[in-house]
């Protein structure tokens, strides 16, 4: 690192930082992991199969939200009761927008799906022996909750000012009912979402289902006390990352690097990650790696797991802001 970054302190999370060249995050990715990225790019681009769910126009779903309602689809669909942690802290960035969600509202939109609140914030990582049965809940009533579950998380990581300018800014000096908070899903982007489990019932889910151990959804690592950092699934040692976007898969840096990111921050190795698994849900494509195997790829030498981590955990040990 140079000596330009010694004041760099980091607060943003870990695919902000990643998104900044100039961030040491992105630079410490950088200088290790790019010698071999080329070819394992090349072998990626050209096993990607054709596009099988076309997207909806952006001016009658978001991308992103289109993208953060499937990952919770996915939680739903491999555990019938998903940590709701992120959703319940989205809900305190909308107070502090001046957007008020009461717990009977929170409670209406989940009781269909088997669900209430919960009382206080889960204290570790909801862990369970996978794979499990998903949940029963009629679909549009599942697509709907799952909309609203990714309005309520992208408030909580882009915190009050998205809560704001978002779809739920409309209800500022409000208290919003389960009818409101439902009616905010387009149907191009419930539209998106039943086309999109089944995708994941005919490709992924029976991928996963040879994986047998511990499953974790949603889970945050050991560095994500420096620096906010939430996977999507964690399958009996198979670290998974799911992407919507309809664009030609070409395992660019930014998903690279998210994914090796989160491998780094399991400091403590409490999953045990032995694999890395990314897949592009509009193209059905499910592509894995061997994670000590693809470090050596990356990096074009020997690379040892528990150095890298070292490593990456004082880089953020001397730039976090949590550290101050």
């Amino acid at each position: 690192m140079s000596a330009e970054d010694d004041g760099y302190i980091i607060q943003r999370a870990l695919t902000g930082e990643l998104a900044d060249i100039a961030s040491p995050v992105r630079k410490f990715f950088d200088e290790r992991f790019t010698n071999g990225l080329r070819e394992a790019q090349r072998r990626y681009r050209e096993a990607a199969p054709s596009l099988i769910v076309p997207p909806a126009p952006t001016s009658e779903a978001n991308p992103g939200t289109i993208g953060t309602a499937a990952d919770w689809l996915l939680r739903f669909l491999v555990h019938p009761h998903p940590d709701l942690d992120l959703a319940m802290m989205g809900c305190a960035s909308c107070v502090a927008a001046g957007i008020q969600i009461p717990q009977a509202t929170l409670a209406e939109v989940l009781h269909p799906l088997g669900m209430k609140p919960p009382d206080r914030p889960a204290r570790a990582v909801m862990t369970f022996n996978g794979p499990c049965e998903g949940t029963k809940a009629e679909p549009a009533t599942l697509y709907r909750a799952c909309w609203a579950l990714a309005l309520l998380s992208e408030a909580y990581r882009g915190g009050p000012d998205v809560a704001a300018l978002g779809p739920l800014g409309r209800f500022r000096g409000h208290a919003l009912s389960a009818d409101d908070l439902l009616s905010l899903a387009p149907g191009a982007g419930l539209n998106q979402l039943a086309r999109l489990r089944q995708v994941f019932e005919a490709t992924l889910l029976p991928a996963l289902a040879l994986r047998r151990g511990t499953w974790a959804v949603g889970p945050t690592f050991a560095g994500s006390e420096l620096m906010n950092a939430d996977a999507d699934l964690v399958a009996a040692e198979l670290l998974l990352e799911v992407k919507t976007t309809a664009k030609k898969p070409s395992l660019g840096v930014a998903d690279l690097f998210q994914l090796l990111g989160y491998a780094l921050l399991d400091y403590d190795d409490a999953f045990g990650i032995s694999a890395m698994g990314l897949f592009s849900a509009k193209y059905g494509y499910l592509a894995t790696w061997e994670l000590n195997s693809f470090l050596h790829e990356l990096s074009d030498r020997h690379v040892s797991l528990a150095v890298i981590r070292s490593q990456f955990r004082d880089l953020l040990m001397r730039h976090s802001a949590r550290r101050r």
